[in-house]
């Protein structure tokens, strides 16, 4: 019994997590005496301005129901506690639990200050019990006050489950099953509702045929029906009672093994009917041909078999269906659908499927799908799908986008399109954004480089690197790659690299002009000493060249050093260039620039020309010199035998 307490306190509470999750506080508060109650305050009740501390949800539990239980006198907080959004009450009573007429219409003084637009939830649960009956109007209207708009009605009946299982041949200590559960005629008579949802929780799939749907639901105003666990039945019978009641829908939710007119029996008295089966083996479609004129859903959650709609059934226009392959058989014979609507288990889709939709199909609901789960030519084709129609003739319910903690192209385009962010400001353009550029769909690459082009705008760049680039007004070319420019960091990377680029050619250029001085000075003295003279040009050239190479090692170290830095706040995205492409774009980009480094180069290559042809003739003087003077000194003498 503990177990079945535990279970249904987290049950009764899991509605109001659900509906309000930014509950703050609770407390005890006295509402009726004959019931253990609490109040849960909300974000709502925090920014009130009233001076009385309000409440919006209120969660009751008690061991007994008697006809003074919900009566007055009541507790001291019932004049104050007007305004209830939610309210829960739930009963453990293990013998027989007697409802009598107008048993809960008290309850409609803890919403009457709620605003009439706001959605109201009443939660009624019934625990272990072994009887339970329903004597004439339990439920009415007046427990709403007379306005049933908005008001939600949930009804849990769960019996003692020990007796669910218990034969015994004496007939005192045996719980009859069909004795159960006893409505009257009237039970439900002059009930008014926006929702009501019965959880019947039965040994069988369904409450005996003495307790027909059309003998409960008499003389109500339902507008939304939803049938849990055990059903209640229609009359069996060729005459049926005449029934006035008005049900506008009916769903039925149930774990059954087949799906077909046995396990969803025809109701003749609602206008729309939907059958809501999990977790199926099989499904025959043609049993329902002749008889379920009214059958206008089908939802078919996580089946264990191939689904496939091979029967044409005219009334059917929503359809709900959970599984991994959407395919043509799929839907063979459901191409006039009006609604669709895709699971989270959906891996690949066949892009025919929308075809054949187009020309019927008004409504597609995708929030349930999982994008990142599935196959990439599959999100691709939906994230076409998706962009030209979205906000046109069809409505489509986009894809839940939660917080992105990671680099999603196809999550990161529904957010853009949902919030219809078309984005032109480069402050937005982030890495992520870099990244889908280049992403195997080419509707969301497309997309993004639509949003972000890839250019320098003027407003992006920074005062003093506006002189860096001077051509780019000149030219309304795109960059060749990724706009590594988007980012201060990038741009601050490219003047570090220009500046020092143009140092080194400014040191090697006073390099060059200090060698040459000192190779002429060192020429015009060799005719004196030309022993000392080689020496003294040999070191001078190698401790110019010396002097360069360590510039360029320090500018080398500089530039890794810089990089090193940058790269902890921006990353960066590499990509090979053609080297011909590389140097026109060079040129069509910076034809100044191009055309100052070459004639620096030319200047190298002259003077590099000029030092050689310097050296060779040193040589050849000092070549010749020797020679003269080994004729001179050394003329040789004769030889007398």
């Amino acid at each position: 019994m503990k177990i079945i307490q535990l279970y249904s306190n987290i049950l009764i509470l899991f509605p109001i997590l659900i509906n309000f999750p930014l509950v703050y506080s609770s407390a005890s508060c006295s509402i009726f005496p004959l019931l253990n109650c609490s109040c849960f305050q909300s974000n709502i009740d925090l920014n009130s301005t009233l001076q009385i501390k309000t409440y919006s949800h209120l969660y009751c539990q008690g061991n007994s129901l008697t006809e003074k239980t919900f009566q007055s006198p009541f507790g001291s907080d019932f004049k104050y506690q007007n305004r209830f959004r939610t309210i829960s009450i739930e009963f453990f009573i293990e013998n027989h639990i007697e409802i009598q007429s107008n048993q809960f219409d008290s309850l409609s003084m803890l919403f009457s200050e709620t605003d009439n637009n706001t959605q109201i939830d009443l939660f009624i649960r019934f625990n272990g019990f072994k009887y339970i009956t329903f004597h004439n109007h339990s439920l009415t209207s007046k427990i709403f006050q007379q306005r049933p708009q908005n008001k939600r009605l949930s009804l849990h009946l769960i019996p003692m489950r020990n007796n669910l299982t218990e034969i015994d041949i004496d007939e005192n200590n045996s719980t009859n099953i069909d004795d159960q559960f006893n409505f009257s005629s009237n039970c439900f008579s002059g009930l008014i509702v926006s929702q009501l949802i019965i959880y019947i929780h039965t040994q069988q799939d369904y409450l005996p045929s003495l307790y027909s749907f059309e003998k409960i639901f008499n003389n109500t105003n339902i507008g939304e029906l939803h049938f849990h666990g055990s059903i209640i039945r229609p009359s069996l019978s060729l005459l049926k009672d005449k029934f006035q009641g008005l049900i506008r829908s009916l769903i039925v939710h149930r774990h059954v093994d087949t799906i077909d007119a046995n396990t969803f029996p025809y109701y003749s008295h609602v206008y729309s009917y939907t059958i809501h089966s999990i977790e199926a083996h099989s499904i025959n479609l043609s049993s329902f041909l002749l008889s379920h004129k009214n059958l206008r859903g089908l939802e078919i959650i996580k089946p264990h078999f191939e689904v496939s709609i091979d029967q044409f059934i005219p009334t059917l226009d929503s359809l709900t269906i959970d599984i991994e392959d959407l395919n043509v058989k799929t839907l063979f014979a459901a191409r006039h659908i009006y609604n669709l609507k895709l699971g989270s288990r959906l891996r690949t889709i066949d892009p025919q499927i929308f075809i054949l939709l187009s020309q019927r199909l008004h409504h597609l609901d995708l929030s349930d799908v999982n994008l990142p789960q599935m196959k990439s030519d599959s999100r691709c084709h939906l994230i076409q799908y998706i962009s030209k129609n979205y906000q046109q003739h069809l409505n489509i319910i986009l894809p839940r986008v939660e917080n992105l903690t990671e680099c999603d192209c196809a999550r990161l385009f529904i957010k853009h399109i949902r919030l219809n962010q078309y984005l032109k400001k480069y402050s937005n353009f982030s890495s992520c954004s870099k990244l889908c550029y280049f992403n195997d769909c080419p509707t969301i690459s497309e997309y993004f480089r639509n949003i972000y082009p890839l250019f320098i705008d003027d407003n992006q760049l920074n005062h003093s690197n506006k002189g860096i680039i001077s051509n780019k007004n000149n030219s309304n070319e795109y960059l060749p790659s990724i706009d590594i420019s988007s980012d201060s960091n990038d741009v601050h990377m490219i003047s570090f690299l220009m500046n020092q680029t143009n140092d080194q050619e400014q040191n090697l250029t006073q390099k060059l002009s200090t060698t040459t001085t000192t190779t002429t000075t060192t020429t015009t003295t060799t005719t004196t000493t030309t022993t000392t003279t080689t020496t003294t040009t040999t070191t001078t050239i190698i401790t110019t060249l010396i002097d360069v190479i360590k510039d360029n090692i320090s500018a080398i170290e500089n530039i890794q050093e810089y990089d090193d830095i940058i790269s902890y706040s921006t990353p960066k995205y590499f990509e090979s260039w053609d080297d011909q492409t590389d140097e026109q774009e060079i040129e069509s980009l910076y034809p100044a620039q191009n055309q100052s480094f070459s004639w620096i180069l030319f200047f190298i290559i002259f003077a590099l020309v000029l030092l050689v042809l310097l050296l060779i003739t040193i040589i050849l003087i000092i070549f010749f010199f020797r020679r003269y003077r080994k004729k001179q000194h050394f003329k040789p003498l004769p030889v007398y035998v």
